[in-house]
C-alpha cells in the first residue's frame, strides 16, 4: 500500500515523541525554551514554592508561639476598665518588669463577668495556673476567697508590712473530706475556713484611675501562681507610681 502524506506526518510525529527532554531542549531557540518553561514548569514551580513557604510560615509561627511567655496575668472581675488608662498602665508596667511586650508580655483581662459564666472561666484559668493576680470588688473578692482561689497575702514573700493596714480578710475554703460528686462551689466547705488576709485594698492605688464600676477594689494573688515575684511587684508598682 502506498504511503500517504498523512502517514508520513504521523511517522514524523512519533519520531518527535521519542525524543528525550534533553534533545528537545537542545533543538529549541531562546524564545522557544522560555515558552516551554512557562508552559510546563512554571505552574509546578509556583505550587512547590507555595507549599514550602506555607511550611516555613507554620514552623516560624509555632516557634514564635513557643517562645511567648506571660510574665503577669491580671484578671479583673465584673469591671470594664478604661481602655486608654489600662494601655498606659500596661506599657509602664511592661517596662517596670523588664518585659518586651512581645515574647514576654503582660495581660490585663477584664472579661470575667460572674453573671456571664465568668466564675467557671476564672476557675479554669486558675486551675491551669494562667492567672497570677485577681482584682475584684470587696464583696466578690470574699466570695472568690471562699472557694480557696487565693493565697494568704501576709505570708507571700516580698509583700511589705506597710500593706498590713490595707489587708482585707475573708473566710477561706475549709478542706474537708466531702463527697466526690459534690460541687466545690456549693458544698458546705466553701467560705467555712479561717478568716485570713487573702487580699489588699487597692482603692488608693492606680487601679482607681482606670476602674469604672468597682467600688472597693481588692487585689489578691492566685494560689499556686508561677509568677509570684511579679505579682508582688505589681502591688508595689500601682502604689509607688500613684
Amino acid at each position: 500500500m502506498k504511503k500517504t502524506a498523512l502517514d508520513d506526518d504521523a511517522y514524523l510525529y512519533q519520531k518527535r515523541e521519542e525524543k528525550t527532554e534533553k534533545e528537545k531542549w537542545s533543538e529549541m531557540n531562546r524564545h522557544q525554551r522560555m515558552q516551554y518553561f512557562l508552559d510546563y514548569y512554571l505552574v509546578k514551580l509556583l505550587v512547590f514554592t507555595g507549599i514550602i513557604l506555607a511550611v516555613v510560615l507554620f514552623v516560624w509561627n509555632f516557634i514564635s508561639k513557643s517562645k511567648e511567655d506571660t510574665v503577669l496575668y491580671v484578671a479583673v472581675v465584673d469591671e470594664a476598665l478604661q481602655t486608654e488608662g489600662t494601655e498606659k498602665l500596661k506599657k509602664e508596667l511592661t517596662e517596670y518588669l523588664g518585659a518586651d511586650g512581645k515574647y514576654r508580655k503582660i495581660i490585663i483581662d477584664d472579661s470575667f463577668y460572674l453573671d456571664d459564666g465568668g466564675l467557671e472561666k476564672l476557675e479554669v484559668y486558675l486551675y491551669n495556673k494562667q492567672i497570677d493576680v485577681v482584682i475584684a470588688d470587696e464583696a466578690v473578692y470574699k466570695e472568690l476567697a471562699g472557694y480557696g482561689f487565693f493565697q494568704d497575702i501576709s505570708t507571700v514573700p516580698g509583700v511589705s508590712s506597710k500593706y498590713a493596714d490595707l489587708y482585707v480578710k475573708a473566710a477561706g475554703y475549709k478542706d474537708e473530706d466531702t463527697d466526690k460528686d459534690t460541687d466545690s462551689f456549693e458544698d458546705h466547705s466553701t467560705a467555712k475556713g479561717e478568716e485570713l488576709p487573702y487580699g489588699v485594698d487597692v482603692s488608693a492605688s492606680r487601679i482607681s484611675d482606670i476602674k469604672t464600676k468597682i467600688q472597693t477594689p481588692v487585689l489578691s494573688i492566685a494560689q499556686g501562681t508561677e509568677n509570684m515575684e511579679n505579682a508582688v511587684k505589681l502591688l508595689d508598682f500601682i502604689y509607688k507610681q500613684r
